[in-house]
């Protein structure tokens, strides 16, 4: 099976999850999933943080991050809020 790169410079890899994502889909996919870790690599991250950020799929992102061996845990805070920290 032939599997992406999650980042162009990364040695880590996933294959595509939804057969659905275009070609032209996978770098602004890619774009999102970098930039989410580097805001978790920065310390802790909410859910609000993550959506102003406009990481509107955050979801998405931490499970595509996980896929490619990124551990990421979920706390919730309490009123929807959760706070998602790298380990």
């Amino acid at each position: 099976m032939h599997q992406l790169s999650l980042f162009t410079d990364s040695p880590r890899t996933i294959s595509p999850r939804d057969p659905n994502v275009t070609h032209d889909d996978r770098p602004r996919l890619t774009g999102q999933n970098a930039r989410l870790l580097a805001m978790l690599e920065q310390g802790p991250t909410t859910n609000r943080e993550m959506m102003l950020a406009g990481l509107l799929k955050y979801t998405s992102r931490i499970s595509d991050l996980r896929a490619a061996g990124y551990r990421i845990v979920c706390e919730p805070q309490g009123g929807g809020l959760s706070l998602y920290r790298l380990y």
